[in-house]
């Protein structure tokens, strides 16, 4: 016991397949652990081991996890009766996202720090793997925010990867292969653009320019 569940791997996937999370992310670990004097009704056990835990997962995501600068917090509210719960918590685009990782109380076993950190190392993206894409007006100067972002196999048009940039106008995919890719982009008040480009990860930032749409030349895309 104590790895991370098929589906929440799963889940995570879909997170990271969807561009919400990413590299860049602020990932913590939130744990909300018993800190009763008496543990258990059977009065076995004692909040030490709860303290241990606690303990040995920070470290290990110290060790295991230093890539993403993984922080292990204590959750803000009263923690349960027996309660070992770890979740990963992390925002994008000022929308908090938490994906509960373990719980104690749902499979009355103890975490494996070890099991926990390797499941994540194999899911969550890491800088050296990723394509940076980075969305810009004409200028080339401002970065346009909640611009779609699709990328497309040249060959079979199916969609490989699709996100939504962040403020500065970025966007990063992981796990895609090096090569050619059909790359459009959409974003309010400019025209839509299409364009063949190599992408390569680990590579320099791509930079895409949008021309602001002949519709309506005075739209801008608002910034937060």
């Amino acid at each position: 016991g104590g790895a991370v569940a098929g589906s929440v791997r799963e889940k995570l996937q879909s997170c990271v397949a969807l561009g919400v999370l990413t590299s860049n992310s602020v990932m913590r670990l939130e744990v909300e652990y018993c800190t009763a004097k008496r543990p258990s009704i059977t009065l076995r056990g004692s909040s030490r081991k709860y303290r241990q835990y606690y303990e040995e997962l920070d470290k290990e995501a110290r060790e295991s996890l230093g890539e993403w600068r993984m922080l292990v917090t204590r959750a803000a509210q009263k923690p349960r009766i027996g309660a070992f719960e770890v979740s990963l918590v992390w925002s994008h685009n000022d929308y908090p996202y938490k994906v509960c990782l373990f719980s104690k109380l749902g499979s009355r076993l103890w975490p494996s720090s070890r099991l926990l950190a390797e499941s994540l190392y194999s899911v969550l993206p890491r800088p050296s793997d990723l394509v940076c894409v980075r969305v810009t007006d004409a200028s080339g100067g401002k970065g346009i925010a909640d611009t779609h972002i699709v990328l497309q196999d040249p060959d079979s048009n199916l969609v490989v990867r699709s996100a939504v940039t962040d403020h500065e106008g970025s966007a990063e995919f992981s796990s895609i292969r090096e090569g050619y890719y059909n790359v459009t982009v959409q974003a309010e008040g400019f025209s839509q653009e299409q364009a063949l480009l190599t992408l390569r990860p680990g590579g320099d930032t791509k930079v895409i320019r949008l021309s602001s749409s002949p519709r309506s030349p005075n739209a801008s895309v608002e910034m937060e």
